[in-house]
C-alpha cells in the first residue's frame, strides 16, 4: 500500500470513527439485540439525543460562536467538553427522573465518570488523554459487555484501525490514546460499583 493509500485509509478511519456515530450505533444495536435495557423508543432517543447529538454540537457551534471560532481545533475540542458534559448530565437526570432500568442508568453514570477522568487527566494532572479514543472505546466496552462476547473479536479490530489511523496522522500519540482509553475504562468498571 502506497504512502498515499496509507493517508486516505487513515483519514477515512478517523472521519467514520467518532464518538458520536458510536453512540448511535451502539444505542440502535443494543435497543435490537437487547431490548431489557431500553423501556421504550423515548430511552433510545434519550441516549441518541444526549450521548450523540448534543456532544457533536460542538463542531458547528466552535464555528461561529465567539471565543471558539478562532481558535480551530483546539476550540471545538473545549467546547466538546462542554457539550458533551450537558448532554450527559442531561441524559443522566433523564434517566434517575423517569425511572429508566438500571443498565440504562449504568450507561448514562459510565460516560459522565469518564468525562469526569479525562477533566482530571486534562485540567488536574496536565496529561493530555484524548476524547476521541475515550468516546470510541467507551461504546466499544459497552458492546461487548451488553451484546455479548462475540462481539470481542470486531471491536478489537475497530479499536486496533482508530488507534493506527490516530497515530498514522499524528492526530494523537499512543500515550494520550492510552490514557483516554484508560478513562473510558474508569467510566465503566467505576459504574459496575
Amino acid at each position: 500500500m502506497s504512502k498515499e493509500q496509507k493517508n486516505l485509509l487513515a483519514k477515512i478511519i478517523r472521519g467514520v470513527a467518532i464518538p458520536p456515530t458510536f453512540v448511535f450505533l451502539l444505542s440502535i444495536f443494543t435497543y435490537f439485540l437487547n431490548t431489557a435495557i431500553f423501556r421504550h423508543l423515548g430511552d433510545l432517543l434519550a441516549v441518541i439525543i444526549s450521548l450523540a447529538l448534543v456532544p457533536a454540537l460542538a463542531y458547528p457551534l466552535a464555528r461561529v460562536l465567539p471565543g471558539y471560532k478562532d481558535k480551530g481545533r483546539a476550540g471545538s475540542r473545549s467546547l466538546a467538553f462542554v457539550t458533551s458534559a450537558v448532554g450527559y448530565i442531561g441524559g443522566t437526570v433523564y434517566a434517575f427522573v423517569s425511572g429508566a432500568t438500571e443498565d440504562l442508568k449504568f450507561i448514562f453514570a459510565g460516560y459522565m465518570l469518564a468525562l469526569i477522568a479525562l477533566l482530571v487527566f486534562n485540567k488536574v494532572f496536565k496529561l493530555k488523554a484524548s476524547g476521541h479514543a475515550c468516546g470510541i472505546f467507551g461504546p466499544l466496552l459497552y458492546a461487548v459487555y451488553f451484546l455479548g462476547i462475540m462481539w470481542i473479536v470486531p471491536c478489537i479490530a475497530v479499536a486496533v484501525a482508530v488507534v493506527w489511523a490516530s497515530v498514522y496522522r499524528k492526530s494523537h500519540t499512543p500515550k494520550e490514546l492510552v490514557l483516554g482509553a484508560l478513562c473510558a475504562c474508569v467510566g465503566f468498571f467505576v459504574g459496575l460499583i
